[in-house]
């Protein structure tokens, strides 16, 4: 009986070792590659968003800047390391203050302009007057309100394209998601 029961925990272990080997949960060494950066642009009169990371290996990072009047989190790297090594630079122009600056997260308010370059765990907005455009990677979570003229506000990607910010929580991606879905062509007879 006492040889079973340690066949069967030394089967047990062994197929442990074997599924963890090969569930590819082991990391490569090192940082993650740059990903794929794009261009994205929103505007509106009141509403709120938040760039967030895709994973944990793939926070935020780019070139973003904003027009606004209200307040802004960002969760710097000092907060949260970013996993590519970058650190965030945050300018202002205009009537921004740094209110606040709690472990690297760090609260603006007032009018004015914020720039922020390299790389952040997530940046939060909610005011008025909003147009922004941002050169990078991330995730945009929108949530809007209506205006006097019921509108919600738009974003777009380089193409111009405009998009409803909407009420609902979009949650658009940038660079813009491809899901490598194409159109099939159809070939008759050997035309088409």
């Amino acid at each position: 009986m006492l040889l079973t029961v340690a066949a069967a925990g030394t089967v047990l272990f062994s197929l442990s070792a074997l599924s963890s080997a090969q569930d590819g949960s082991k990391k490569p060494a090192g940082p993650p590659p740059k990903p794929e950066y794009g261009d994205f642009f929103m505007a509106t009169k009141i509403g709120s968003f938040r760039m967030l990371e895709y994973n944990d290996d793939a926070m935020p990072e780019g070139h973003f800047e904003m027009t606004f009047t209200g307040t802004v989190l960002v969760d710097t790297d000092k907060a949260v390391k970013h996993p590519r090594g970058l650190t965030t630079t945050v300018q202002t122009q205009g009537d921004v203050k740094e209110e606040l600056d709690y472990h690297g997260r760090k609260v603006y308010h007032g009018t004015g302009k914020i720039i922020v370059d390299g790389g952040w765990h997530a940046l939060q907005w909610f005011g008025r007057d909003m147009n922004a455009k941002f050169n990078g990677s991330a995730v945009v979570r929108l949530t809007g309100e209506f205006d006097k003229n019921l509108e919600t506000g738009y974003y777009w990607y380089k193409d111009g394209k405009k998009f409803d910010w909407g009420t609902g929580g979009m949650q658009p991606t940038v660079p813009m998601a491809n899901y490598g879905i194409k159109n099939p062509t159809i070939k008759i007879n050997g035309k088409g």
